[in-house]
């Protein structure tokens, strides 16, 4: 039960760990690719302009968000630990903190999974934006 409980945990810390490299990657992708296709532009800024324009600076804030420290756990606090199965009396045993850390591990899965589960939602949508910001790109270069 604890080994899957930290399992778990850690499968969600690598989603984390991916999910902000892509953001990343998805910002520095947007930035590349705007500057060159806006370079290329050369037309007035009309309202298909802007609305690119509009779409990039929403990749940017949406991958920031995704970049921003957001309030995950993934550990215990030792203190606390100590606090409730060494002290004040005798030890618990280690079957009562395999259960009490894996209790908590549920917790905090289940916490992080919302949080997770926003992030995730953020991402689908910079990448929806950043689609719709090329295309609409393209078609103001195929219009000069």
């Amino acid at each position: 039960m604890y080994d899957e409980s930290t399992r778990t945990l850690r499968q969600q810390f690598d989603l984390l760990d991916g999910l902000r490299s892509r953001a990343g990657t998805l910002l520095a992708a947007a930035s590349l690719a705007t500057a060159f296709l806006s370079a290329q532009a050369h037309a007035e800024l009309d309202a298909l302009v802007w609305a690119a324009v509009g779409l990039f600076c929403l990749v940017i804030a949406l991958a920031l968000i995704i970049l921003m420290p957001w309030r995950l756990t993934f550990a215990h606090d030792p203190h606390l630990l100590i606090a409730i199965h060494l002290e004040p009396g005798p030890p618990s045993s280690i079957e009562a903190l395999y259960r009490d850390l894996s209790y908590w591990n549920g917790v905090h899965y289940q916490e992080n999974g919302r949080k997770l589960r926003a992030m995730i939602g953020l991402f689908a949508a910079a990448c929806i934006a950043l689609a719709v910001e090329m295309t609409l790109w393209l078609v103001v270069l195929g219009s000069q």
